[in-house]
């Protein structure tokens, strides 16, 4: 790594985050020099000696994604924004630029923004059914903010991930690069350590009683290590250090995927299995069959998400940066690792109220 890195310097969004624990331990050991400045809310003794533990050469800066203008101020002074926070969150996003781009104004080599969002981007909304797929995703696809394919041509970016792309575009210069991560999986090193559909699913099943599934369950996702998701951006970040020839801007879009694919029936079924040896549920509560409209109603967009299918390559970050799945290949099984992180999130939950009505038996 060329030594113009080493005076360089981080912001990151999402630190008290599932992702943003193990982006930042990857982070101290990839890029140790670059000092990081992370926005959290709600800041205590506890979780800053967490946070730091993760990274020695870390800044914690107390706020949310709410504090529009703390948020600018530090895009503002800072080389590298990251925002694995949340992917939509339009004030945070249009924050962040408008201070990147008052700092490309400077003398400085233009600054970079990386954000983080979801393969849900290229999913077929099926309800849950599995449908066979007519095309395989690349993210080498996308031109401007457009994928084109045999199937489809049109915008397909919306919300935040179209406003970045579009921000690349225009003076003053921008570097920047949206990662679509899969279905994430891993026990995190985090403040939070279990991911987000675990611990909604979760939390559907104490409110209904049973272990259930969005419609039949049977789509499918691609999925990733929460490990492989944190080397992602440490090789996005460090291609963009190194002036790699690489996507960025208009072509500055990765899918973060492995070569494996999980049905969300097959998440539902080690959910049961794990409540059912806890006693929480009954033999019968514990077979998952769909949630009932009332239930699903609290999911808002994440119940097309959750139920849609997505299949897409990572050709950006194998081809370019020489990134590969390892952990998700070789070393943590989605199987073995699922049921201890649904151990980890019953624990955030008051079982005895929230399945009171598992008539456990």
């Amino acid at each position: 790594m060329s030594t113009s890195v080493h005076s360089k310097s981080i912001f990151l969004l999402g630190a008290t985050g599932y992702v943003g624990g193990q982006v930042l331990l990857s982070l101290a050991a990839e890029f140790p020099s670059l000092p990081v400045r992370a926005l959290a809310r709600n800041l205590s003794s506890s979780k800053i000696t967490h946070l730091q533990s993760l990274h020695p050469n870390l800044e914690l800066i107390e706020g949310s994604l709410e504090d529009i203008s703390v948020i600018e101020a530090e895009a503002k002074k800072t080389d590298v924004v990251i925002n694995v926070a949340a992917a939509e969150h339009m004030g945070s996003v249009n924050a962040t630029l408008r201070g990147l781009k008052a700092r490309a104004t400077s003398s400085l080599p233009a600054p970079i923004y990386i954000h983080m969002a979801g393969t849900s981007v290229i999913s077929y909304a099926s309800a849950g059914e599995f449908i066979t797929p007519k095309h395989i995703w690349l993210d080498t696809e996308f031109t401007g903010n457009t994928l084109k394919s045999p199937e489809f041509e049109g915008n397909h970016l919306k919300g935040a991930c179209e406003t970045i792309a579009q921000a690349s575009k225009t003076s003053p210069l921008v570097r920047t690069m949206i990662l679509f991560p899969g279905f994430i999986y891993g026990v995190g090193p985090g403040i939070q350590p279990v991911t987000r559909p675990i611990r909604m699913y979760l939390e559907l099943a104490s409110q209904a009683g049973h272990v259930g599934t969005i419609g039949p369950g049977r789509n499918v996702l691609g999925c990733i290590h929460i490990k492989d998701v944190a080397s992602a951006v440490s090789s996005v970040l460090s291609g963009a250090l190194e002036g790699k020839n690489m996507g960025e801007g208009d072509n500055g879009f990765y899918f973060i995927v492995s070569k494996y694919m999980v049905s969300m029936l097959s998440v539902c079924q080690m959910i049961g299995d794990v409540l059912l040896n806890q006693g929480l549920v009954s033999e019968s509560t514990a077979r998952p069959i769909p949630f009932s409209a009332q239930i699903m109603e609290q999911l808002g967009p994440w119940a097309d998400v959750m139920s849609s299918n997505q299949f897409c390559r990572s050709d950006r970050l194998i081809k370019e940066l020489g990134w590969s799945a390892k952990h998700t290949d070789l070393a943590d099984s989605f199987h073995e690792s699922l049921p201890k992180e649904i151990e980890l999130g019953l624990k955030e939950l008051p079982l005895g109220e929230g399945f009171k009505n598992a008539n456990v038996r």
